[in-house]
């Protein structure tokens, strides 16, 4: 049921990321693919970035949740990813600076964060429904 309202967040999430990217097509007349304009490879990694992870992150949560995860845990990873997807499209778009050939000049410390956010979400999410896989594997054997 919690997943279930991280999905629908995530989902608005990625409406916004999508509307983004076309307002970069039109404001540069990138019909397909990124005419090698740095501005809109931003646009397009944003968006590309977060239906890169949001997926197996939903998956994950899900069946944790249907393996009987405290709300507080789901809420805690819920929280993680979507803040860690978040400032990732934030540094993209906003924060960091690059030169013409696409180099970044900035230390990328808020995309640092993101990616450290989502990690840990999806690694601890997957140790997490490991455990509890084993502790009902172990329960059905005795």
């Amino acid at each position: 049921m919690v997943t279930s309202l991280y999905a629908a967040i995530l989902g608005i999430v990625l409406i916004i990321l999508s509307i983004k990217t076309i307002q970069a097509r039109r404001k540069f007349g990138v019909a397909i693919g990124d005419s090698n304009n740095l501005q809109m490879k931003r646009f397009m990694r944003a968006q590309a970035n977060f239906t890169e992870y949001t997926p197996t992150y939903l998956i994950l949560l899900g069946y944790a949740e249907l393996n009987g995860l405290p709300i507080w845990a789901i809420n805690f990873f819920g929280i993680l990813f979507l803040m860690g997807r978040i400032i990732h499209a934030y540094s993209l778009l906003k924060h960091e600076a690059y030169d013409p050939a696409g180099k970044l000049l900035l230390y990328p410390k808020w995309r640092i964060i993101a990616m450290t956010c989502t990690f840990i979400a999806i690694g601890l999410l997957s140790i997490t429904i490991l455990f509890q896989v084993a502790i009902m594997l172990t329960n059905n054997i005795q």
